[in-house]
Order: C-alpha cells, then structure tokens, then sequence
C-alpha cells in the first residue's frame, strides 16, 4: 500500500458520503424492531425501509472505500507519533472498516437471510459504529484545533 500525504479526492467524497449514510442509517433505525418482528411473522407491509436502503448504501460505499484505499493507499502516521499511538490509530480504522462492513452484513443477515440470532447484535453494532466515528471525528477535531498538526486537512484537500 503506498504512503500518501493526503487522500485522493475519490477517498474524500467517499468519506463524507459514508458519514452522512452512517448518520441517516442510525436516524433511520428507529422502529425497526418491531419491523424485523413484523417480517418474522409475515405481516410486515413493506419490504425495503428507509434504513435498509441506507444500510445497503453504507455497504456498497464501504466496500468501495476499502477497494480504493487497498489500490491507492492512505497517509500513515503523522511523523513524531509514539509507536502506541500509531498501533491504536491502524487498528481504530480496522475496525471502522470491519462496523462499515459487518453492521450492514448484519443487517442483511436479518432482514433478507432471517437469520434472527443475529438480530440483538445489529443494533449493537450500528451504535458502536456510531460511537467509534463519533470518537474518530472527536480525535480529528483534537488533531485540528489542539494539535494543529493537518490531520484533518488531509480529509478536506486532496492529493494531486
């Protein structure tokens, strides 16, 4: 994977698209147990909500994402970073790949497949999605305004 200063702006659309897909997915989800009990039972009258649209748009977006980062690469490490902190950085965006991928699957799991074990653990996911993008955004404003290192401006600008 190549070393980069700053994202492509493919990378940074991408981005900005899944947050807000992320955020109007988890806004959307309000109801949706009792739809997935409807589903179970038969009687639900519609068969694509709003979330799940969204969910299969966080998907495809992600999975997208991933495919571009894994061909162009991504900026590493601001120079300086303690060793600790670059590890937690790598594997805090491992893991909002593996929610950006895992809560829609989830999703699909349930809503298409029936697989209804998997039902707790969805919502789970998507609010811990939530959760490590909210702690992501914070650690970027950190960066920006504390820091003032151009972490941040380097999901703003794009690499020529």
């Amino acid at each position: 994977m190549a070393q980069r200063d700053s994202y492509s702006a493919s990378q940074i659309a991408l981005h900005w698209a899944i947050v807000l897909a992320v955020a109007a997915t988890w806004l959307a989800s309000d109801g949706m147990g009792k739809l997935v009990d409807q589903k179970m039972e038969g009687t639900a009258t519609t068969t694509w909500p709003l979330h799940v649209i969204l969910g299969l748009t966080v998907l495809t977006l992600a999975a997208i994402r991933l495919v571009v980062r894994l061909s162009r690469g991504a900026p590493g490490a601001k120079p300086g970073t303690p060793e600790p902190l670059a590890k937690a950085r790598h594997w805090g965006h491992v893991l909002l790949y593996v929610l950006l991928i895992g809560t829609p699957l989830g999703g699909i799991a349930v809503w298409f497949l029936g697989i209804d074990a998997v039902a707790p653990w969805h919502p789970i996911a998507g609010n811990a999605l939530v959760i490590l993008a909210g702690l992501h955004a914070a650690l970027g404003l950190y960066h920006h305004y504390v820091r003032k290192d151009g972490t941040l401006r380097r999901m703003m600008t794009p690499n020529p």
